[in-house]
């Protein structure tokens, strides 16, 4: 078994690296260095340089709401490209498997709660990132494709709301966990109030990165079948989230301003996970182990991590 993990130095792919099982003797963690996926000759080479007969992609263009709404094209276009780039190559060089990985913004705006594998393409997404999650979608359209077609097993999971060690700490393009992490971190330095959007009423789930990374290892062992569900059931507020992340900084919570003039979001938007506890017993982190284990790998590495700008 050869694994060519694509976004193998993101947060997910960091988190594969530490949890790779043993008995895997040769996986190639792929960054950007080793090739820009977007282009059809780099993403070519890559594969017939690491010629692997495994893949888990995890490569895409992310950010938060804001990024997503103002540059919703790009993120449609370079994500349709990327995925066309890897599954294309996988199959032209005779990939066994490919694990490919979603996410639960691509669910229609106004689904059934909690969202189930079924409803996937059951109506438009959220308008403020329609072009990623249609991107998202199509790499679904292109596994099926691909596999009902040519043969050979092409599976996606679809994760909800991640965090962990080497997230996005860019306060532009960053998703609510690491972004309130870099707010609540400064504003303790600068012994200021941290400013927050919204209310802090809205829930949702959180999934550590690490707990993601052993169920992307399980799927390419053991998972055959369509979109799946995966990652925590533990729902958490917005508002306990910050005071779970000013007590892991010694932060006090009372100082915390919550600007309502700013979106709050969506107030639930659970994901059913049944078929994947059903599926296979991994450990579930409780959301303030994780988030302590998140901020205390950002102290240990401030400024160097990704997103603040190097001094």
């Amino acid at each position: 078994m050869r694994v060519l993990v694509t976004g193998g130095h993101g947060m997910v792919g960091r988190a594969m690296q530490a949890e790779r099982p043993a008995e895997i003797a040769e996986v190639h963690f792929a960054s950007t260095k080793d090739g820009d996926l977007r282009d059809v000759a780099a993403c070519r080479a890559l594969f017939e340089r690491i010629r692997p007969t495994h893949v888990v992609h995890l490569a895409a263009r992310v950010g938060g709401v804001w990024e997503n709404t103002r540059y919703i094209a790009e993120f449609f276009f370079d994500n349709v490209r990327i995925n066309i780039n890897v599954l294309e190559e996988s199959r032209r060089t005779g990939v066994r498997k490919v694990v490919s990985l979603l996410s639960s913004c691509v669910y229609p705006d106004g689904a059934a709660l909690p969202l189930r594998e079924r409803d996937l393409h059951a109506g438009e997404p959220h308008v403020s990132n329609f072009g990623y999650a249609y991107a998202k979608r199509m790499l679904d359209v292109q596994s099926r494709a691909y596999a009902q077609q040519y043969g050979g097993s092409y599976v996606c999971l679809i994760p909800n709301n991640l965090y962990g060690p080497h997230d996005n700490f860019d306060l532009e393009s960053s998703h609510v966990i690491p972004a309130m992490i870099r707010k609540i971190h400064a504003a303790k330095t600068g012994g200021e109030a941290a400013v927050l959007w919204g209310d802090g009423s809205p829930l949702r789930e959180f999934t550590y990165s690490h707990d993601l990374a052993a169920a992307l290892w399980w799927a390419l062992f053991k998972y055959e079948g369509g979109p799946l569900n995966v990652g925590t059931n533990e729902e958490v507020s917005i508002r306990t989230a910050a005071e779970t992340i000013c007590a892991a900084l010694g932060y006090d919570a009372a100082r915390l301003v919550w600007d309502t003039s700013r979106p709050k979001g969506q107030h639930r938007k659970p994901t059913d996970t049944s078929r994947f506890r059903e599926a296979v017993k991994l450990p579930s982190t409780p959301f303030a182990r994780g988030a302590a284990e998140t901020v205390n790998w950002y102290v240990a590495n401030f400024p160097r991590v990704r997103g603040v700008p190097a001094s």
